[in-house]
């Protein structure tokens, strides 16, 4: 045994195999002009030619995303094009094979993989609770100050709230202008398990406002406290891809349409500042103190929705 970090994995055929991490090591199913010693092939039609790479740091071991289909760690799904640290254990996944990251004695892996057809890209019906975040007053704000300081003010939310996503074992897919739009994925039927991390994610994301406003003031930043409508909904959509980029993940169906415009009603036409559709708030109206809102005609769809927001402490 070494301390040397290393990649364990069972291929298709129930074979373990080992694999040290001395430098870099990339994942896929071509990976062509890679030693055989600095990559792990799988022969999956969903796995991209070059789908991932995992590499030391400096400060220690990263993956990054390369793929069409999606790259999960520890059963949560990466963003498009992401990279996220790595830990003693961690678990990546990608196709049908499941690869550890731990510090066992190397073995290199014993068959050169040559399976070079097209990359089949999944489309697929996924159960879905999104979470989209809207800076209100946007518009005015970049009208009235410099380009730079738009900057720092949405590196600074968007960090943040990237950060709060992740720790709730979310999945970032946009940052679409003024908001950032994040999913977490059910495995089967909606549950209140993958529901309720969305809404503790807006909670928490609303909580950390005057934060990252006071560290904006003490950078010089003479701005006023900022504020931000959250829309979260759960349904079903479908999953695919969209043009030949890697970062081209395609998210389609109504509930997260509904999610942008229910994130631009609130704390504007909507005095509640998280507001969620009445599918999310079935799933977390035990855990989660709600406040019903009523029903309300949304632009731009015909009917009305039974609305709820979640009452802050």
């Amino acid at each position: 045994m070494t301390s040397e970090p290393c990649l364990t994995w069972q291929d298709e055929n129930g074979t373990q195999h080992r694999l040290a991490l001395t430098d870099r090591i990339f994942l896929g199913r071509v990976c062509r002009g890679i030693e055989r010693e600095k990559r792990i092939l799988v022969r999956n039609p969903m796995v991209s030619r070059d789908h991932a790479v995992v590499r030391l740091t400096h400060s220690g071991v990263e993956i990054v995303d390369l793929s069409k289909n999606g790259t999960w760690v520890n059963d949560v799904r990466m963003a498009p094009g992401a990279s996220r640290n790595l830990k003693d254990g961690d678990c990546i996944t990608l196709g049908n094979i499941s690869i550890v990251l731990s510090c066992p004695r190397s073995i290199t892996p014993s068959d050169e993989d040559t399976w070079t057809e097209q990359t089949t890209v999944n489309q697929a019906a996924v159960s879905v609770t999104n979470l989209v975040a809207d800076v209100r007053g946007f518009s005015a704000f970049s009208q009235q100050v410099d380009s730079t300081t738009v900057y720092t003010f949405i590196k600074a939310v968007f960090s943040r709230f990237s950060a709060i996503v992740n720790a709730h074992h979310g999945t970032v897919k946009d940052y679409a202008g003024d908001a950032v739009f994040a999913f977490w994925e059910h495995p089967g039927t909606f549950s209140t398990e993958h529901a309720l991390p969305a809404c503790q994610a807006a909670v928490e994301q609303l909580s950390s406002l005057p934060e990252i406003h006071r560290q904006l003031r003490d950078r010089g930043l003479d701005l006023p406290p900022p504020v931000l409508g959250w829309g979260v909904t759960t349904g079903q959509v479908t999953l695919s891809h969209y043009g030949s980029r890697s970062a081209d993940l395609a998210l389609v169906g109504d509930c997260i349409n509904l999610a942008f415009r229910l994130s631009s009603m609130a704390s504007k036409t909507l005095q509640a500042p998280i507001v969620l559709c009445s599918q999310t708030a079935s799933l977390v109206n035990r855990r989660l103190p709600l406040q019903d809102l009523g029903n309300h005609e949304i632009r731009g769809r015909s009917g009305q929705e039974h609305l709820f927001g979640i009452q802050m402490r």
